[in-house]
């Protein structure tokens, strides 16, 4: 991995991230950053201080403070706060100019070793805690680039992360257009019966078996997709696109994607030139390296070994 990229590692609170930040700066020979240490340290204050003072959603603006200075700095290891990952704009800096490690630790376990005392947000009891947890997930899993599941000790959970991260190769964005997001209900004799969720664990669960990192994103909105694509350069190494029904006549799209030094390979679920004759057409297809129709959800996974394998 580039030395100058940070290893950042996201998580529950008390899921290690500390600890195994420390382990992996040592090991590595970088600075470590922790995102809660430096809070305290710009207010002063401790962090059950600002929650008491002023509440979380104070400590959240100072959290992102801490965040946009620490994505700033080149070449560490970072330990994000738990909920650091709860705001999209905390992802997109950390995501600029790192890798994001989850730190998938069970819930209960979590919750067993916690020193609930300096924890804010862990006074509520045990069932709150894992309800919480159960809520972020998804937003962890979102972030992730890759994931560690060994928690059998602190030196297991740094050499996972540290394998991981050595053999991290591409991260790609999967990029699905207009009523994507209806997948499992829309048409499933032409589309499928397995969900847009179901779509995406695929997808990320491919990658990160090839040592790649995939970032599902779904939008209803012409805007919002082209969004994605100019912001991709720097981020992304290459863009998996299923434009949907934009295929067929967003030249706005198609102007992105050529604006852009970053590789698309266009994907259909269905075979598109089988159905309507509009259907046939498609307008983005000229700034993507390839195309592929008719292979259902595998044709995305199609799209990334296409990269991958051109890449050692």
């Amino acid at each position: 991995m580039d030395p100058s990229k940070n290893i950042v590692l996201i998580g529950m609170m008390g899921s290690g991230k500390s600890t195994c930040g420390q382990l992996l700066a040592q090991r590595l020979g970088r600075p470590f950053a922790d995102c809660d240490a430096e809070v305290e340290r710009a207010s002063g204050r401790s962090i059950p201080q600002i929650f008491a003072q002023e509440g979380e959603a104070a400590f959240r603006d100072l959290e992102h403070q801490a965040v946009q200075e620490l994505a700033g700095r080149p070449g560490q290891v970072i330990a994000a706060g738990g909920g650091t990952v709860l705001r999209a704009d905390n992802v997109a800096a950390l995501r600029r100019g790192g890798v994001l490690v989850f730190l998938q630790r069970p819930a209960e376990e979590i919750y067993d070793g916690l020193d609930r005392q300096s924890r804010p947000l862990a006074q509520g009891g045990r069932q709150t805690f894992l309800d919480t947890y159960a809520r972020r997930l998804p937003a962890y899993q979102a972030a992730a680039d890759l994931t560690v599941s060994d928690f059998s000790s602190p030196q297991a959970t740094a050499e996972q992360a540290l394998q991981l991260v050595e053999g991290y190769r591409m991260r790609f964005l999967v990029l699905n257009g207009p009523n994507l997001n209806l997948l499992g209900s829309r048409e499933p004799g032409i589309y499928g019966d397995q969900s847009y969720d179901a779509l995406c664990a695929l997808v990320r669960g491919h990658a990160q078996a090839r040592g790649a990192s995939a970032v599902c994103v779904q939008s209803n909105h012409e805007g919002d997709l082209i969004d994605q694509i100019q912001a991709a350069p720097g981020v992304y190494d290459a863009i998996i696109l299923n434009p949907g029904a934009y295929t067929h006549y967003s030249y706005a799209i198609l102007d992105a994607l050529k604006a852009v030094d970053v590789p698309a390979y266009e994907v259909h679920i269905s075979h598109i030139d089988q159905r309507e004759p509009f259907r046939a057409v498609s307008v983005t297809a000229p700034a993507c390296v390839g195309q592929l129709c008719g292979h259902g959800f595998q044709g995305y996974l199609m799209a990334m070994d296409h990269f991958l394998e051109a890449r050692p």
